[in-house]
């Protein structure tokens, strides 16, 4: 009693430092909840996979997921532009201009066993919003890294009066193909962090058996967009509204104000907003056509590429209704994991003192396991034997 009242400063710090840590490691820490259709295939992945298996810590300083979502802007703002090897434009055949940003190229890189990893970045974004992700592979397994970069976005010129902030698999499967011919005997590897997940996604699910990847993740994708946009948290579902405008409209608006409505994209107040007038823009007749045709869960269920995806329940962007409500395909949809997460915000999943990400590290364990596989097509095919839930 008598050094508690000699140092009371001290006794209530230790207290709220005692409280804090036992509220950290009961209710912040997690082993993730992993959903999946069990297979012999995907047994084995997640056995080389441990990070899928152990558990998560994020940040002490930064588990909330508005921090983590600060902390991603700070990162992205201090940190250095990311040096590319290589920056390419491919004009389309509609006379439109995509980019490849690439790292990790040379003169030997054709004929080595290093697979490509192909990265789609965020709704405004562009090689450079990617780069931690693109730094890590790099330095971490030294892959081959190019970052499929979408009309209208980054420093791309826009030729034609055409955006799809989702992206376009129409263009995808052209830069695709541009890459394959590059390196034809390379296996290709995609990863989608938010939007580029759901440009992933729509190309699997079009594609079905002939996709070009080998294995693919998807960080936190949002399922339904014209649901999942109208349910973004107030707050960034404003911001992210204004930074469409500012980021299409104004940049490109020359161009542009040759399309009927488009001055209409002026006066929305969401992302929500935006989306469900983005037809205006991107090429179609109305909101129905739009969705129809760029709709990740129109198509979601013939995915047969081996894939992982990576959900937050508190991420404020894609939120976890939206994983809820998919859960009951997802989850039995062969050669698939599903990892859900408490923490992690959206698509930060900060870990650590130093706040390193932890789902880089979950993309180059999971594509390790992969690559160790002898991949046979016919038995990854097979149908599902019964859902397993692991925690």
């Amino acid at each position: 009693m008598n050094f508690i009242s000699n140092y009371p400063v001290f006794t209530v710090l230790t207290i709220i430092t005692l409280i804090f840590l036992i509220y950290y490691f009961l209710e912040v820490t997690e082993t993730p909840v992993l959903r999946f259709s069990e297979s012999d295939f995907l047994l084995r992945i997640i056995d080389r996979t441990p990070n899928l298996t152990k558990k998560y810590y994020p940040t002490v300083w930064c588990f909330n997921q508005h921090l983590m979502l600060f902390l991603l802007m700070i990162k992205e703002y201090r940190t250095k532009p990311y040096s590319y090897d290589r920056l390419e434009q491919l004009k389309m055949k509609d006379g439109g201009i995509t980019g490849l940003a690439w790292s990790g190229i040379n003169v030997n890189s054709k004929n080595d066993e290093k697979p490509i990893v192909v990265l789609f970045h965020t709704i405004s974004g562009d090689e450079q919003d990617v780069k931690s992700t693109v730094k890590y592979l790099r330095e971490r397994y030294d892959w081959i890294v190019v970052v499929c970069i979408r009309r209208g976005h980054g420093n791309l010129p826009l030729t034609k009066p055409k955006i799809n902030t989702m992206g376009s698999t129409s263009d995808l499967k052209e830069q695709l193909a541009y890459i394959k011919k590059k390196y034809p005997k390379k296996q290709l590897f995609g990863v989608g962090i938010s939007a580029g997940s759901g440009l992933l996604a729509r190309y699997l699910g079009e594609a079905g058996i002939k996709s070009q990847f080998t294995a693919t993740v998807a960080v936190s994708p949002a399922y339904d967009i014209e649901k999942a946009f109208h349910r973004v948290h107030p707050v960034y579902g404003k911001i992210m509204g204004q930074r469409l405008i500012n980021y299409f409209l104004k940049t490109h608006y020359e161009s542009l104000s040759k399309l009927k409505g488009v001055d209409e994209l002026f006066k929305i107040k969401t992302i929500g907003e935006f989306q469900d007038k983005l037809h205006t823009i991107s090429g179609f007749k109305d909101k129905e056509n739009y969705y129809f045709h760029s709709n990740p869960v129109l198509v979601a269920q013939n995915i047969k590429t081996p894939l992982l995806v990576l959900n937050s329940a508190d991420d404020p962007i894609c939120v976890n209704q939206n994983v809820l409500e998919n859960l009951h395909w997802l989850e039995t949809l062969p050669n698939t994991i599903h990892v859900h997460t408490k923490r992690g915000s959206h698509i930060a999943y900060f870990e650590g003192i130093q706040a390193s990400s932890w789902s880089d590290k979950i993309i180059g364990e999971y594509f390790s396991a992969v690559l160790k596989e002898n991949l046979n097509k016919p038995n990854l095919m097979k149908k599902p034997k019964k859902i397993a839930k692991r925690k």
